[in-house]
């Protein structure tokens, strides 16, 4: 029955027109300083980042771009000034580096993830998100969620209690499997001794904390620090659409 529902959902899927992978121009990169009107000898906190950018004036393109330049306005608008402020020594510049890698481009799918490494009054740390964005359909160039990709949400439900369903079934599923493999632990990681399945639900997102591989299959992610040591860095955890399928 399984493996019948899987067909029936995969059936289900939305169709995608036959496209050419995504042109890209060169990178956006800059650097955002604080306080604003220092430059780099005299600033407390640099904001450096760099994104993709969408070649073309498509509607993918265009809400690609759109996207990530509303992510740095954000991010002049809060995200600098609020690290900024919170600075407590100026004997080193305190740095965020954003950093971007697109994981998946090809004729049905754009994935990009997002690294952000920040020393902070001498503390470093990293975290991870990630951005799938649709083709084509009434989501083109917006960021999908993982129950759409899966096809049993349509782009364009408006129905908040089926939206809500859907997504808790997708994220228990996903985290069903992963949970499995850690308790597996075929990769011989070193756990921290007080990880529970609670503690991961609390911190791991499936609709969201994913992208997509070069054949168009999430790779969902655990920030570091939650299951494993810091230093570990982020957890990687490739599941193929066909499973997940098979198992929701």
């Amino acid at each position: 029955m399984k493996r019948l529902a899987a067909l029936i959902l995969a059936l289900c899927l939305p169709v995608i027109v036959s496209a050419e992978p995504v042109l890209l121009d060169e990178p956006r990169t800059g650097t955002f300083f604080f306080p604003e009107d220092a430059d780099e000898d005299h600033a407390v906190y640099m904001y450096r980042y760099s994104f993709p950018s969408v070649s073309g004036d498509t509607a993918f393109a265009e809400g690609v771009n759109t996207f990530f330049s509303d992510y740095l306005e954000d991010a002049a608008a809060f995200t600098v000034p609020i690290n900024g402020e919170s600075i407590e020594s100026t004997d080193e510049v305190s740095t965020t580096d954003i950093s971007s890698t697109v994981t998946c481009n090809t004729d049905s799918a754009f994935s990009v993830l997002v690294r952000s490494h920040s020393i902070m009054d001498g503390y470093e740390y990293e975290s991870y998100s990630a951005y799938v964005f649709a083709r084509s359909g009434p989501k083109e160039g917006l960021v999908i969620a993982l129950p759409h990709l899966l096809g049993i949400l349509e782009e364009n439900e408006t129905d908040t209690w089926l939206q809500d369903r859907q997504t808790a079934k997708a994220d228990k599923c996903v985290r069903d499997i992963i949970w499995e493999q850690i308790e597996q632990n075929s990769e011989g990681r070193t756990y921290l001794p007080d990880i529970s399945y609670d503690l991961f639900q609390d911190m791991f997102f499936p609709e969201e904390d994913f992208y997509l591989d070069e054949t168009g299959n999430p790779v969902f992610f655990v920030q570091p620090g939650i299951l494993t040591p810091e230093e570990d860095g982020v957890l990687l955890f490739p599941v193929s659409l066909e499973f997940i399928l098979d198992e929701i």
